[in-house]
């Protein structure tokens, strides 16, 4: 409503409203409504994007590898990732990953939104792993022992999956 006032204010200085011109007063204040809505979409997407940056810069700043993380690999939930439309980009990054017996796998929730990490599928998960509620920032492990192709997914999330196969 901010911007009804100022345009209001504007034109009252300049004699196009008068008292009983109240056509002109809700063709003003659909203008208000809209510079607002604009202003605020902006700020919004702008502040979005620099939450983005941020991430980008602190996995670019991360600490050299160590032994105990030589035979481990990271994956992803990527932001937005709680909302459908992932799944034809990805929602887990890589969401096909290829490693030798052996390897940890740690998944890092990169996104606003509770996910999992459960193997199976939605309607018949297989129990091998169930993280649990991976908070935002928070981190999930699994080490692969056995051969084989396994799929997963988000139990939140059903449209979140991926598969691990283990040489």
């Amino acid at each position: 409503m901010a911007g009804y006032y100022i345009i209001t204010r504007i034109m009252r200085r300049q004699k196009y409203i008068t008292g009983s011109n109240w056509i002109v007063k809700k063709y003003l204040a659909l203008i208000g409504g809209a510079i607002t809505a604009i202003i605020l979409g902006l700020a919004l997407m702008y502040g979005s994007s620099n939450s983005t940056q941020v991430t980008q810069e602190s996995v670019q700043e991360a600490a050299p590898i160590t032994e105990e993380q030589e035979n481990t690999l990271v994956v992803k939930m990527i932001i937005l990732s709680s909302r459908p439309g992932c799944e034809t980009t990805g929602c887990y990054m890589p969401s096909t990953i290829t490693v030798d017996a052996g390897t940890t796998i740690t998944w890092i929730n990169e996104d606003r939104g509770l996910h999992t990490v459960t193997t199976g599928y939605y309607d018949t998960p297989d129990g091998m792993i169930e993280s649990g509620h991976v908070s935002p920032e928070d981190k999930f492990s699994f080490t692969f022992d056995t051969p084989g192709q396994f799929h997963y997914y988000c139990r939140l999330h059903p449209w979140m999956e991926g598969t691990v196969i283990v040489n």
